[in-house]
This record gives C-alpha cells, structure tokens and sequence, in this order.
C-alpha cells in the first residue's frame, strides 16, 4: 500500500550542495508519495532563489518557508512543529546525497514495526566535498539500549526516519533552547516509548567539509578523538544539561521503566568524590569499551 512521506530539510547558506540532495530526495526509487518540506534558516546567498527553480522542475513536490536565522537545532524542531497528516517523516541534511534505495528501505522497516511508535536510523559512508569515500560513520558493536543512547547517538539525524505514532510523542514539542543536539532527543524518545530499527547498511554519502555542524570521525580512533575534542570543548556538559531537561520531560515514564533512578544518580554526582563513585559503578555506556573508559573519565573530571 502506497503511503505518504515528508521530507523535512533545514536550509542555511547551502547553495553548493543543496540542489544534488535535493534531486537525490525527489528522485528516490520508492512506491510511496514523497513531498520535501524545506525551511530555509535566514539564508544570505542564493538557496531559496535555487530552491524556487528546482520547485518549478519539480511542481508540487518541494514546499519553502523562509525563517529568521535560529540555529539548525531550533530550525528543525520548527519543521517538526509543523509536521503532520503524513504516515511517515524523514530528517535531511541539506549538503549529503541519498542513496535511491533509501526511502524505500526505511519505510520497509518501519511497517514491520507495526503502529507502534517507532523509528529507523542506519550508518552512512563518510565522503569528502568531491562525494570520495572516506570512511563510515559509527557501526553498532553493543547493544543500543538507553543506557547507551542517553549518552551517545549513533543514529544521525540525517539517516533518520519516523512514523507518525513517534512524531506524535514529539509533540507538543519541547524546549529547544534546553536540547544540545534534536536527533538525539528524538533518538531516546524512540527507544524509551517505542522502537529502534538500526540499519548497518549505509544509505546515505554523509559529506564531511569545513561547515558541518557536527562532523564524524573514521574508525574507532577517529571516533574516539571526535569525541574526545567535542568534550574538551563543553559538549559533555552541554548533554548532561540535556540530559536533565529529559528527565524532566519524561520522568513519569523513566521511572515506570526503572531508568530514572539511575538518571539521577548521573545527574546528582557533581563533587568530585560522587563523581568517582558514580563512574566506578555506572550503567551508562558507549558502543566502545575505549569510548567507555573515555566516558567515565570525562565523568571523572567534570567534563560531561
């Protein structure tokens, strides 16, 4: 049975690049109806004069709003705000390529989920600027359970693709403002409400440049020194911080699961002693054992 799907793309500066993404989502190999809902985050170069020729090529198809400048973060938690009437949503970056089998995988996937709320996420091929294969992102090795996904998120936004039965979890939708990284978030709505499929097959040329707002490493090592150098940074703070607001978001639910106890234990160790005992003992991890210890002395000394 043929269903509906909307692509949600945010927009900013994106001229290079934007019109290969978005004839790779227009032109997907897929039996369903895909309409692409684009809000361009207060662009100063040509992607919205680009994005009105391609509506011309493609009529009906390609739907534009223009916004202030808000931060990628906030700009899709908007295009999910506005979402809605369709039976699945999938997330896009503006400057990767989808692969033609993408859609169709994915909706593939999440029927056998049934009408629970689920969502589909998969690996990607990391390319340079030119599309040259440099690498994978992140492979599952462990067991994606929230223990896991509260702390790490292996399933970009860029891969991801929703029913409407998690869409409708989302909403209203929270405070972006208080959430570091929005496909993270959708990610443990998943896994703690409803279901995770995790692809390893890769589905998407995932363009790795200067401008990216969040790169990824290849290999274990390139991933660990990503990791590595976001913490040094603040971003282990910046999700403990967001960590906390889900939490409270969803604290009825976390303890129904038995999840919030440990939450707050992870959250209440804020001296260093409480933090030492607290790693020493702690059900969070990593997909890595090496990205564990990493995790846990990062704890350790305040840095997440």
């Amino acid at each position: 049975m043929r269903k509906s799907v909307l692509v949600l793309l945010s927009s900013y500066n994106g001229e290079r690049y934007l019109e290969q993404q978005i004839v790779s989502i227009l032109e997907q190999r897929t039996e369903h109806t895909l309409i692409l809902r684009i809000r361009d985050d207060g662009s100063t170069d040509g992607s919205c004069a680009l994005i009105e020729r391609m509506q011309e090529k493609y009529p009906g198809r390609i739907e534009l709003t223009r916004g202030e400048n808000i931060g990628s973060n906030a700009s899709f938690f908007a295009l999910l705000d506005g979402a809605g009437g369709y039976d699945y949503y999938a997330i896009s970056d503006q400057d990767d390529v989808w692969l033609p089998d993408k859609i169709q995988t994915a909706i593939e996937a999440l029927l056998r989920a049934g009408d629970s709320p689920a969502l589909y996420a998969s690996t990607s091929t990391l390319v340079d600027e030119k599309l040259n294969v440099i690498g994978r992102t992140r492979k599952q090795t462990r067991e994606l359970d929230f223990y896991n996904t509260i702390i790490q998120n292996i399933c970009p936004g860029h891969t991801q693709v929703m029913n409407a039965a998690l869409l409708a979890l989302l909403q209203p939708l929270p405070d972006a403002s208080r959430i570091y990284v929005y496909d993270s978030w959708i990610c443990n709505m998943a896994v703690l409400y409803g279901k995770l499929i995790f692809d390893p097959s890769a589905h998407t040329l995932y363009r790795q440049h200067r401008k990216n707002q969040m790169g990824s490493g290849s290999g274990s090592l390139g991933q660990l020194h990503a990791s590595g150098s976001h913490a040094l940074h603040g971003d282990g703070q910046k999700y403990r911080a967001q960590i906390a607001y889900f939490a409270e978001k969803n604290q009825a639910r976390l303890a129904q699961e038995q999840k919030l106890a440990e939450l707050e234990a992870f959250l209440s160790a804020e001296a260093f002693p409480a933090r030492l005992r607290y790693a020493l003992r702690s059900k969070l991890y990593r997909q890595s054992r090496l990205e564990t210890a990493a995790f846990r002395l990062a704890l350790i000394f305040g840095l997440f």
